[in-house]
C-alpha cells in the first residue's frame, strides 16, 4: 500500500530537472538514406561522440528509443568529480596495476578539467558550482576506509580531499547520523539536464540529425556499409555507435552481457526555503554516504529544495517502494524534515560493470562508450563519448586508458 501522505498534491512523477529543460522532442521526420555515423542513445556520450564527429565534417545521425534525452541523462544526481569518481567502490590498484591505475586517475582529472572549459567555451549554462562532496561515513570502519581511500587520491601530491571527523561534520551536514567523512574539494554539481540541453543545441546548429522514439532492432553488414534496421525504416551508415547505458539492449548481446542495469531513484522536496535548506546543508556541499547501496542529498540549483536519492535497494524494487524507502532513509538523516512532502520522484537506469570501471572500444563492428557505475557519469561519458569519436575517426594520439580495460561478463550472466 503506497504511502500517500508523503506526497505534495501537485507531486509529479517526472525529474526535478525538467521543469527547467525538458527533453528535446525531435520531429517525427523521414529517416535518412544513409549517413556516416549512427550512434544509438541519446544522452552525454552519445551526443558529446556526435559533437566531435560532426564538428571533424561527418554525417552523424542520433537515434533513440525515447525522446532525446529521455534515460538516464536527464535523470543524474547532478554530481561532478575527477578521479573520485571513477575508483569510489575499489582499491583502484589491485584492480587494475599501479601503472594503469596511475593513468585512470590522471585520465579523471583531466576530464573534468575538459568538462569545465567546454562548458565555457560552449556558453553552455548548467548551473554549474563548484561546491565541494562529502563522502560520509556510515560507521567507524567506513571512516577508516574513506581515510585510506583518501591516501590514494592525494597521491597526486595536489591534497584535494581531507577528512572531516565526526565533530566537526555539521559544517556540511547538519545530523549526527554519519561517522564523519572525506571531503572532495573540488567536487561539484551541475544541471544535468540544463547541460544535455546545451549538448542538443550544439548538436542542431552542426546539423546532427536528433530522431527520437526510433528503436534501432538490428544491425546487418552490406558491403562496406552497414544497414541499421529500425521499427521505423533502416539506414545505411560507415560506423555504429552504443551510447545507451544502462538501456543496452539485444541489439548487441556481447555489450548486453556485459552491462549491470541498475535503476536510481532520486526525489526532489517541496519547497524548503533558503534558510532550511542551508542549515542541512550549511556549505551547500553534496553528501553522499558510504554504503553500498547509496543514498545522496543536495541542495537543488535555485537553493529552495533539497534532492535525495539513490538506490533504494540491491535487488529490484517499484518505483513506489523506492520512494517510500528513500523517504525514511531522508529522514533518519534529517529528522527535520518529517512531515515534508516530496514534490518530484522518478527513477532511471545507470550502468554498472562487473570491474566497476567505465568502457570504452570497438568491438563486433560497435563503437562504444558504456558504463558509469554511479556518480561519474556526466564527467566519464561526456570524456568517453569523445573519446569514441576520436576512435570512429581513426585518431591514434591521446587514446584513453580505459581501452586498455578487459570488459569482462559473468558464466550464464
Amino acid at each position: 500500500m503506497i504511502n500517500e501522505s508523503i506526497f505534495s498534491q501537485n507531486f509529479s512523477d517526472e525529474p526535478y530537472w525538467w521543469r527547467a529543460a525538458p527533453p528535446h522532442r525531435s520531429p517525427q521526420s523521414d529517416l535518412p538514406e544513409r549517413c556516416d555515423v549512427v550512434i544509438v542513445g541519446s544522452g552525454f556520450a552519445g551526443l558529446c561522440c556526435a559533437i566531435e564527429l560532426a564538428r571533424a565534417g561527418m554525417a552523424v545521425c542520433v537515434l533513440d528509443a525515447r525522446e532525446i534525452g529521455e534515460g538516464a541523462s536527464t535523470r543524474a544526481a547532478g554530481f561532478l568529480a575527477g578521479r573520485a569518481g571513477v575508483s569510489k567502490q575499489i582499491n583502484l590498484e589491485k584492480t587494475v596495476g599501479r601503472s594503469l591505475a596511475a593513468d585512470i586517475l590522471c585520465e579523471a582529472d583531466q576530464a573534468f578539467e575538459n568538462f569545465q572549459t567546454f562548458i565555457r567555451d560552449n556558453e553552455i549554462d548548467c548551473d554549474f558550482e563548484m561546491n565541494g562532496r562529502l563522502v560520509a561515513a556510515n560507521t567507524p570502519k567506513g571512516y577508516e576506509k574513506l581515510a585510506k581511500k583518501m591516501e590514494e587520491y592525494n597521491s597526486d601530491g595536489r591534497n584535494r580531499f581531507e577528512m572531516v571527523p565526526r565533530s566537526e561534520q555539521r559544517r556540511y551536514v547538519n545530523t549526527d547520523y554519519y561517522h564523519g567523512g572525506m571531503l572532495i574539494k573540488d567536487g561539484a554539481t551541475v544541471h544535468p539536464a540544463k547541460y544535455h540541453a546545451g549538448l542538443v543545441r550544439l548538436c542542431l546548429s552542426l546539423g546532427v540529425r536528433l530522431i527520437g522514439n526510433t528503436r534501432v532492432t538490428r544491425v546487418e553488414d552490406d558491403s562496406s556499409m552497414k544497414r541499421v534496421y529500425t521499427d521505423r525504416g533502416h539506414i545505411r551508415s560507415s560506423r555504429i555507435m552504443l551510447g545507451t547505458g544502462g538501456y543496452t539492449d539485444g541489439l548487441s548481446p556481447w555489450h548486453r552481457r556485459r552491462v549491470i542495469p541498475m535503476s536510481s531513484t532520486a526525489m526532489a522536496t517541496e519547497r524548503l526555503g533558503r534558510d532550511t535548506v542551508t542549515e542541512l546543508l550549511p556549505a551547500t556541499a553534496p553528501v553522499i554516504d558510504s554504503k553500498r547501496v547509496i543514498s545522496y542529498a543536495r541542495p537543488s540549483p535555485d537553493g529552495e529544495h533539497i534532492l535525495f536519492g539513490g538506490r533504494a535497494r540491491f535487488t529490484p524494487v517499484s518505483a513506489e517502494r523506492s520512494v517510500e524507502i528513500l523517504y525514511d532513509q531522508m529522514i533518519e538523516v534529517f529528522p527535520q524534515l518529517k512531515g515534508v512532502k516530496i514534490l518530484h520522484a522518478w527513477s532511471g537506469f545507470m550502468a554498472f560493470t562487473f570491474d566497476f570501471l567505465p568502457k570504452v572500444g570497438e568491438k563486433n563492428g560497435f563503437h562504444y562508450a558504456l558504463a558509469c557505475n554511479g556518480g561519474s557519469g556526466i564527467i566519464m561519458m561526456s570524456w568517453l563519448g569523445e573519446k569514441a569519436a576520436g576512435n570512429i575517426l581513426g585518431l591514434t594520439e591521446n587514446k584513453s586508458a580505459f581501452e586498455k580495460l578487459p570488459f569482462k561478463t559473468m558464466p550464464a550472466y
